[in-house]
């Protein structure tokens, strides 16, 4: 494939929320992520994009951690917000599931989120996958969304990260019906890497994610070697269907609505999607809080909304 086709991994993620207050306090306060841009008020350009009134819009916020070149977070918060994407949603259900969060020193930084009055949703767990040993832990956040945050004991997956000790977004993890088609639709049209495939169980796995019994996960990481921002995580739970969340994802729901990326030629973007039988929408001029110029959509095999800026992310303001 043509390097013009390669992205860095994922640009943004776009998260609906309630309150942006909350997201302040937990993404800047907690975990030190810097702000990049920020805009008040009705936003007819994303209104345009999202189909929704311009007056939906209160205020975006996009963040990154200092010196990340991918896996912004580009949060939005909704005038009458609607319910959230993954309410009342079991852990296998199709759909955006995790924001993974890297860290370092977990167990203290644990400690110190539950005195800033934060749960759990289990136990620190220690595991190992293809000889690379971790730590993991999932918190429920705002808007129904799931944090996870990883610490990498093993070497070589070194990372900046915040002076709180955290790095995000690392990993956007997302349960699919099949990831082996879903790996393929990112590795052709976009240059992803396959870093990881494995398939996963065991008591300790359905304890931390709360699975049933039995539950055998099959997980495909894409995204660049040389950079451990803005990677994509597959998930396919072998022999369970679960609910379709990917439908839900619709501004003004709160929750993980869209995945953009940046590429740097359009053209020879869309003559491969056209080879891949990919359809995608009309070729758009837009000026958002995440980068100026054209713009397409298409949705991926699962059902995921995704979005492809020619433009480099924005660099944080002043």
């Amino acid at each position: 494939m043509s390097n013009q086709l390669k992205c860095n991994g994922i640009a943004y993620l776009s998260v609906g929320v309630a309150d942006m207050r909350i997201v302040e306090q937990l993404w800047i306060e907690q975990f030190g992520l810097e702000v990049v841009a920020r805009r008040i008020g009705p936003d007819t350009e994303l209104a345009r994009l999202w189909h929704v009134a311009a007056e939906q819009f209160v205020e975006q916020l996009l963040l990154r951690t200092p010196g990340a070149s991918a896996g912004y977070l580009h949060f939005v918060q909704f005038n009458q917000p609607g319910d959230p994407v993954r309410m009342n949603a079991a852990s296998t259900d199709l759909g955006a599931k995790n924001i993974d969060v890297n860290c370092k020193g977990m167990p203290e930084l644990v400690k110190n989120l539950q005195s800033a009055g934060y749960s759990f949703r289990s136990d620190i767990i220690e595991y190992d996958i293809d000889g690379i040993r971790a730590q993991e832990v999932q918190m429920p956040v705002h808007d129904d969304i799931n944090v996870v945050f990883i610490e990498v004991l093993s070497k070589g997956f070194e990372v900046n990260f915040t002076a709180q000790g955290f790095a995000a977004l690392t990993s956007f993890v997302v349960v699919v019906p099949d990831a082996e088609q879903e790996a393929d639709f990112y590795k052709k049209l976009f240059g992803f890497d396959e870093i990881l495939r494995h398939e996963l169980s065991g008591a300790a796995l359905e304890k931390a994610a709360a699975l049933p019994t039995g539950t055998v996960l099959d997980l495909h990481l894409l995204g660049r070697q040389d950079n451990v921002f803005g990677r994509m995580e597959l998930i396919e739970y072998k022999g369970i269907k679960g609910v379709n969340h990917f439908k839900r994802a619709m501004p003004p729901a709160t929750g993980i609505l869209r995945c953009g990326f940046n590429i740097e030629v359009l053209d020879s973007f869309l003559k491969h999607a056209e080879k891949e039988h990919l359809q995608t929408g009309p070729v758009l001029e837009v000026d958002l809080i995440f980068g100026k110029g054209r713009m397409v959509e298409l949705v991926s095999p699962a059902g995921l909304c995704l979005q492809v800026l020619v433009e480099q992310l924005r660099m944080p303001e002043g």
